[in-house]
């Protein structure tokens, strides 16, 4: 960055000492890479090899999963984040297990149902959706769980799982902290669709600050991270977690001079 925060000192004395020069130093904070993983609560020794993974990433947990609670305890022990992985309905019908929003509840039903799931994850911090195509595109669905979030002071990670989804919008009108996905890492499992992936997600994060990148708790997706995550800080990219990129960007002054790239943009780059 060519902007930069700075104070000059400069004949200021305290009693008889007087404080030196500081002078002005350049601030160019590496771009970050949220890595997030979803799913994670039905099978136990997946679900410990992502809490193994030798970097930061954010896990989401679905709700009354059977090992859900245990391994969100041992991932905050390892300093990694913590999400509901919260299930909404779907336009695919496709069945979504317990603790699902769905367009049939009323404001009580839907925030007493997201509210127990959240209690039921030790260490939350925030959500993101599971599945919910249909259910992010509901404004009213959309208030009722930034309600809940509000009250209970958590962000929200949108996984964008349709174009049409308002859910971020609502978030930052409510005053959530939000972020959306920017890269699905393993729809094809593949290593050479996992690379690309990877890398799209690195470049998007140069070119705007920050990337999003979502991938599952699959033995190929795993498998490529726990070798890929040592080399990342090489290449210029710093990984962080979804809490901690939200705390900084509390502190961080815009860097007017970075170029406004829209996400259908930065979608053409990965063709």
């Amino acid at each position: 960055m060519k902007r930069v925060t700075s104070v000059l000192l400069a004949g200021l004395i305290l009693g008889s000492h007087a404080l030196p020069v500081i002078a002005e130093l350049p601030f160019r904070p590496k771009p970050q890479l949220i890595i997030i993983l979803d799913d994670i609560g039905n099978n136990q020794t997946l679900g410990q090899r992502a809490v193994n993974l030798p970097a930061p990433v954010t896990l989401a947990f679905l709700p009354f999963t059977p090992f859900a609670a245990r391994l969100a305890e041992r991932a905050n022990q390892q300093g990694h984040g913590i999400m509901l992985h919260a299930p909404m309905a779907n336009e695919s019908g496709a069945k979504l297990g317990p603790g699902a929003l769905t367009p049939d509840m009323d404001r009580i039903q839907l925030q007493q149902t997201l509210s127990d799931s959240l209690q039921a994850i030790p260490h939350v911090q925030g959500i993101n959706n599971h599945m919910g195509s249909l259910l992010t595109q509901q404004p009213d669905a959309m208030t009722w769980v930034m309600e809940v979030l509000a009250e209970q002071d958590l962000y929200f990670v949108d996984s964008l799982t349709s174009p049409l989804s308002v859910a971020a919008e609502n978030a930052s009108e409510a005053g959530i902290p939000t972020v959306s996905r920017d890269v699905f890492l393993d729809n094809k499992r593949s290593e050479e669709s996992l690379n690309k992936q990877f890398n799209h997600a690195l470049s998007v994060a140069k070119r705007r600050g920050y990337a999003v990148l979502i991938g599952h708790p699959y033995p190929e997706t795993l498998t490529y991270l726990e070798q890929r995550l040592p080399t990342v800080e090489s290449e210029g990219v710093e990984l962080q977690g979804v809490d901690h990129y939200f705390l900084r960007q509390q502190w961080r002054t815009p860097a007017s001079e970075l170029p406004l790239v829209s996400r259908y943009q930065l979608l053409l780059e990965a063709q």
